[in-house]
């Protein structure tokens, strides 16, 4: 790996503070430093025969000395044209719309907690962490190797929220519920039990699915608790009144019916 080239991501990000960077255009520099720095000059391939091949140095040239839309138009250029290696598509694609002002993704620095994840999906957005201090990019984030894998992630999540209009109004409905109940004390018995807040974290700030696979895993959960505070196996039938507060739970959350999505 190329520490040199993420050593300067720190310069970058005071420069994108003082605004001289859209957050998206950081964002894409972002990814493209650590790709470099990863893969070195095997960091992108062409898509198409025609295309010239990525050259890193020239690449890297461009960066330091355009800025404004012409550097927003290198960029998209570049995320739109080109495959990068160890990275799935969806990746750059979200980039690709974000540099174009089509998903009102939100640049951070810090990792928002689930309760402000889920704040943010029910108002129809989501976050991005780009963590630039060094060395704290290089080490492992959460369940993550580093920086650049949690970056990523944050990544293929927008892409899973944004890339269907239909969807996304789908789990933001759901989202908005969810919310709803939260607040209006819902989920407040369960909350002194880790194994459950564990999973419900989850759902509430990483799960990117059609609404009826969320409440789907929602009453898993909820039975995993009861039969836990009943101390049955797993496979048992729950009591009866332990299936009136799942379903009480699950009706707290009931949103208009919506088609399964492929």
């Amino acid at each position: 790996m190329s520490q040199e080239l993420l050593t300067r991501l720190p310069g970058l990000a005071a420069r994108r503070r003082a605004e001289e960077f859209a957050p998206a255009v950081f964002a894409a520099l972002y990814f493209l430093h650590w790709q470099m720095a990863i893969h070195g000059r095997q960091f992108a391939a062409r898509r198409h025969r025609d295309d010239p091949r990525p050259d890193r140095d020239a690449w890297l040239a461009d960066m330091e000395t355009n800025d404004g839309e012409v550097l927003r138009a290198r960029l998209l250029g570049w995320l739109g044209c080109y495959q990068f290696r160890g990275v799935i598509a969806n990746v750059p694609a979200a980039l690709v719309q974000w540099l174009r002002g089509a998903w009102p993704l939100v640049l951070r620095e810090d990792i928002p907690g689930p309760r402000e994840m889920l704040r943010m999906q029910a108002r129809g957005t989501r976050a991005v962490t780009a963590l630039t201090d060094w060395p704290r990019m290089c080490e492992p984030v959460m369940k993550k190797s580093d920086g650049y894998a949690f970056f990523l992630h944050d990544l293929e999540h927008a892409y899973k929220f944004f890339h269907s209009p239909a969807l996304r109004a789908a789990q933001r409905a759901f989202f908005i519920a969810l919310e709803a109940a939260l607040e209006r004390g819902v989920f407040a018995p369960y909350s002194g039990d880790a194994g459950f807040t564990e999973k419900f974290d989850y759902l509430m700030s990483d799960m990117n699915t059609h609404p009826e696979h969320g409440r789907q895993y929602l009453r898993a959960i909820l039975i995993e608790y009861y039969l836990r505070r009943e101390r049955k196996a797993p496979a048992a039938p729950l009591s009866a009144s332990s299936e009136r507060a799942v379903d009480g739970v699950l009706r707290a959350l009931a949103t208009p019916p919506l088609p399964v999505c492929a």
